[in-house]
């Protein structure tokens, strides 16, 4: 067990978390319509950082500093910060979850084309390294971090609806059946 009482779990433990999560739950979850709305609104508020990151050069930047090996945000333990809810709402958008990593020494979720998730972990869309702060305006940054915040926000708040709409106790279910 780690600190917070949880077992650790393997990316592909959280992978398959996800799918049960979505077999069980994601008919029911794609019902409700405030669900629905959250869900489309992230969707957006993601839009608008992508936007944001290609349009300031971040993109660029990133990519050449995984390519180029100065060291990278996605590294291999990158990955496990995803739990089994935020990987169900990137399948509840639309995309599949890799089988295995694309680049086995970075990020499980890592391909030639960026990220292969949709909605990130908190870490992905927040963290500004040294490089980017050496090679992007301040002001652009500051930009940024305010349009990544409406992701942020509505992430966290889409990540608790879940939690909520499907209860302590539903989730307890669900891990008993593991």
């Amino acid at each position: 067990m780690d600190t917070i009482g949880r077992s650790c779990k393997t990316i592909a433990d959280e992978i398959t978390s996800a799918l049960l999560l979505q077999k069980i739950f994601g008919k029911t979850l794609l019902k409700d319509e405030k669900f629905k709305t959250l869900l489309f609104r992230l969707d957006q508020n993601i839009e608008a950082t992508q936007r944001e990151m290609v349009s300031t050069g971040i993109v660029m930047e990133c990519a050449d500093c995984a390519v180029n090996g100065e060291g990278t945000c996605c590294a291999t333990h990158t990955g496990y910060k995803c739990d089994g809810v935020l990987l169900l709402i990137n399948l509840l958008l639309g995309r599949a979850l890799p089988s295995q990593p694309y680049y086995f020494d970075l990020c499980y979720f890592l391909t030639k084309e960026g990220c292969s998730l949709r909605a990130r972990h908190i870490i992905c869309v927040n963290y500004v390294c040294q490089r980017l702060r050496k090679n992007i305006p301040h002001n652009k940054l500051i930009r940024l971090q305010e349009i990544a915040g409406a992701e942020m926000d509505t992430l966290f708040i889409v990540e608790e609806h879940i939690k909520k709409k499907l209860g302590a106790g539903a989730l307890d279910q669900y891990r008993s059946m593991q």
